[in-house]
């Protein structure tokens, strides 16, 4: 027999480094020929470029990122000899990542837990192949900084998917006690700061909070956080075996922490990821971030402290291969009305049953599932998720499958996905990516977010050229999302031109049966499609023209953290100052946040008059913040623009004014009695300014209405919201009370203003001691009222097709008629209390 590696060993070879090269010597798996255009070209300007320590290559979904990593990552190791990390978010991932290696000869090995680092990694022979949690934990067999064993140096990393690896990242220091399974340490956690939330009145927030009433997060201010320091570090030293793998790193950096509590747990978790701590990554020569098309990488800056210089290099190509051919309808932005979640159950249930193909809906949470559960398979959690995708995969199911926060990570190729529902805008999953999106609800830093998320959603289905799939987006908020101009702006180009396309495709859509008809035109491969959707795209498709300055901010927040941590308090202050007091200012949310970093910084250097000065700066720019312990002076609220202008103005913004409708369902469905007190009340603030009026949510520590509308002539709606009261309960003296408070507080803050006081009451019956009769009722009915008329006003309008620069004018004639209009409000929709 021929000894084959024989022949091999005695012939002189010379080993590539060219990552082209080394393809082209490699053996050849069936279905790969050659490489696309699009990895040519950027293996090509990488090789060039190769020395730089941060690299980011963007490539569309399925457009072949997992090989040009491992070639990138081979060239490295034929060059240096060095050992060569490639990282993944998912077991699942890291297992197609050593499929394909094998494939094409590359050699690979696994990381195996418990067992010692392969020899053939660490002398430079073998790449390995490990999950993000792998490197970054606070045992880590690469080493820790100032950890027992020497680290591992390797001459370079390759993060894949690393758009998605940002939330895997921080869970490596994040640690959370769980209040089913330890309930006494949570208590006692908890407990230690029911104080700090009185201090803020917010006791009510944190009991209902604890008692499981109030699903949301709050966060533990930080001067009562950096108060208990040394009781939670001693609370937390025994349960070391809980949480082995997080508190090595925390230990001694609790006050570089974010507190936060919801109902099911209590977590610590740093400000940024302390990446610094493993110089296995913090001092590899070459770090490369395989990343999809996202249009905004600054959450690589932020989280792997990337040099923002380098990011702004990003390899890419103007090549559309590995984009997927998409049919991306939104049936809420459809010019007829049905009943949006039957009719796509039902499509769903054609899709897998009739036409026998895969279907798959994504939803933000387990919560949002449920809605499903009686025409999908619900797959909760992870090994139930990887077998749903597994049986989709190799075709022994279509579904359909309903999956919960899981825009990324899973591949459905071909057949395993023709049908791709998304509903609802993707939050985020833990708790700390909640109250983020919470406390920066509306900012441009929370939109990129929910951008990528979004493109990460619609990327599941169709993976790569050749692939196809229908996308059907659902839910009022993703719809409303999508059509306002601000936000389409910042997806890719690529999803832009489907968008769009999908825009066009559904105004010709006139009923269900149109409807179904259209998405077989996908199914079944009609060449109109095809050739439409082909040519379509490469029309739209356009070089991205990115701002210069994108990365700013997020250099500045990690640069102030690295500082933070090293003891430069002062400098990691001035850094924050410049950012949010420079030439390009930060939306008010992004600016609120960074300066209540700076106040979490001065407080923890012992600056605490500096601290309250922040934070009080902080929370005027920002409400959902941490209340300062002394409020800020109150700035009031600009005297509004003409109605006609200020509701013209919000249809503007829109490229599809039908999503303006849509946010403006969104916002009146918690206009109702099982509403929370915090729900109800931001929806009466934004009930006001869809029908242009000024409006605002103040009540800061009993001081001021819980909503103040401001008309033009300069009248003031004071109101306060009894939206929980039963209908048999007439308005108190107390609560009399509070509105008269309340009518003071705005003749002092809006002198030369008018104040009507407005009480939102099931009833206008008041108790004779509450001597309410010069005050007005806004009734469940009449609220109604108001809420079915401005619906009208605003359906004319997004309806309309005239152009914007005739918007303005017929808004106003429109708003002539109408019993909206702000003179007639008063008139229309509040009566008089009178005597029980």
């Amino acid at each position: 027999m021929v000894d084959f590696n024989r022949l091999r060993n005695q012939k002189k070879r010379v080993t590539p480094t060219d990552p082209l090269e080394v393809f082209r010597r490699l053996p050849k798996p069936p279905g790969i020929n050659d490489l696309y255009t699009s990895q040519a070209e950027v293996l090509e300007s990488w090789f060039g470029d190769r020395t730089q320590r941060d690299m980011v290559v963007k490539l569309h979904t399925g457009g072949g990122k997992t090989l040009v990593g491992l070639l990138m990552a081979q060239s490295t190791l034929n060059e240096t000899k060095e050992p060569v990390l490639y990282l993944a978010p998912t077991r699942q991932l890291v297992n197609q990542t050593m499929e394909k290696a094998k494939a094409l000869g590359i050699p690979v090995v696994p990381y195996k837990s418990g067992r010692p680092l392969d020899d053939d990694f660490v002398n430079g022979k073998a790449i390995m192949v490990a999950t993000y949690k792998a490197l970054f934990n606070g045992r880590s067999k690469f080493g820790v900084r100032g950890g027992p064993g020497a680290p591992i140096r390797v001459g370079a990393i390759v993060l894949d998917d690393a758009h998605v690896a940002f939330s895997v990242v921080r869970e490596s220091f994040t640690l959370e006690v769980s209040s089913a399974n330890d309930r006494e340490c949570y208590d006692e956690l908890t407990g230690l700061f029911r104080k700090a939330f009185r201090d803020i009145d917010r006791l009510g927030t944190f009991d209902d909070t604890i008692s499981g009433l109030n699903w949301g997060v709050i966060e533990v201010p930080y001067w009562a956080w950096h108060e208990q320091l040394d009781v939670v570090r001693e609370l937390l030293r025994g349960q070391v075996d809980k949480y082995g793998l997080q508190w090595p790193l925390l230990r001694d950096n609790l006050h570089l922490c974010h507190a936060l509590i919801s109902p099911h747990t209590f977590t610590i978790t740093a400000a940024l990821p302390l990446v610094h701590a493993f110089p296995t990554f913090s001092d590899a020569p070459r770090r490369i971030y395989m990343s999809a098309t996202i249009a905004d990488d600054s959450e690589i800056v932020r989280t792997f402290d990337a040099d923002p210089q380098l990011v702004d290099k990003a390899l890419s190509s103007r090549s559309l291969a590995g984009v997927s051919e998409r049919m991306i309808l939104i049936p809420d932005l459809m010019p007829f009305k049905f009943q949006v979640p039957v009719a796509t159950k039902k499509l769903l249930e054609w899709t897998a049953n009739t036409r026998e193909l895969g279907a798959v809906v994504l939803v933000p949470s387990n919560r949002a599932a449920e809605n499903w559960e009686d025409s999908a398979t619900f797959a909760e959690g992870s090994d139930q998720v990887e077998a749903e995708v597994e049986s989709l995969q190799a075709r022994r199911s279509n579904g359909p499958f309903v999956f919960a926060n899981r825009y990324d990570g899973i591949d459905l190729p071909g057949d395993s996905c023709r049908l791709l529902v998304m509903e609802g805008l993707p939050s985020g999953a833990s708790d700390y990516e909640l109250l983020r999106a919470a406390t920066l609800y509306g900012g441009v830093t929370i939109n990129r977010m929910l951008a990528q998320r979004i493109e990460q959603g619609i990327g599941r289905g169709g993976r790569g050229s050749g692939d196809h799939c229908v996308v059907v987006l659902v839910g009022s908020d993703l719809a409303g999302w999508i059509a306002k101009d601000a936000n389409f702006r910042l997806l890719t180009s690529a999803t832009r031109a489907q968008l769009d396309m999908g825009s066009t495709v559904s105004k010709e859509v006139k009923d269900l049966k149109e409807l179904a008809k259209t998405i077989s035109m996908s199914y079944d491969r009609d060449p109109n499609w095809v050739e439409y959707h082909a040519e379509t795209l490469a029309e739209g498709v356009e070089s991205e023209r990115l701002n210069p300055n994108r990365f700013d901010l997020a250099a500045a927040e990690r640069k102030a953290f690295n500082l933070w941590a090293d003891g430069y308090h002062d400098k990691a202050i001035a850094r924050l100052d410049k950012a949010v007091n420079g030439t390009e200012l930060p939306d008010k949310q992004t600016r609120g946040w960074l300066l209540q970093l700076a106040g979490r910084i001065a407080h923890q250097w012992g600056q605490l008059e500096r601290s309250d000065e922040l934070q009080r700066e902080a929370f005027g720019n920002n409400r959902n913040l941490l209340r300062p312990k002394i409020l800020p002076p109150y700035r009031p609220i600009p005297t509004p623009n003409a109605q006609a202008v200020a509701i013209s103005n919000q249809l503007l913004g829109y490229r599809m004014r039908r999503g303006l409708l849509q946010r403006f369902e969104q916002t009146v469905v918690q206009l109702n009695q099982n509403a929370t007190a915090n729900q109800f009340e931001q929806a009466l603030m934004e009930l006001g300014q869809f029908i242009g009026l000024a409006a605002e949510r103040h009540d800061a520590g009993g001081q001021g209405p819980d909503v103040l509308w401001l008309l033009p002539q300069n009248v003031g709606f004071v109101i306060e919201a009894k939206s929980r009261k039963k209908e048999e309960n007439a308005l108190t003296k107390d609560e009399h009370g509070q509105l008269l408070i309340a009518q003071e507080w705005f003749v002092r803050n809006y002198p030369g203003y008018v104040a009507v006081r407005i009480s939102v009451h099931p009833t206008n019956k008041a108790t004779r001691a509450a001597s309410a009769t010069g005050s007005y009722a806004l009734t469940n009915e009449k609220l109604a009222a108001l809420v079915a008329d401005s619906r009208s006003l605003l359906t004319k309008l997004c309806e309309s097709q005239l152009a914007d620069e005739s918007l303005e004018a017929e808004c106003a004639r429109v708003l002539e008629q109408s019993s909206v209009r702000a003179d007639k409000l008063a008139q229309g929709y509040l009566v008089h209390f009178v005597e029980e």
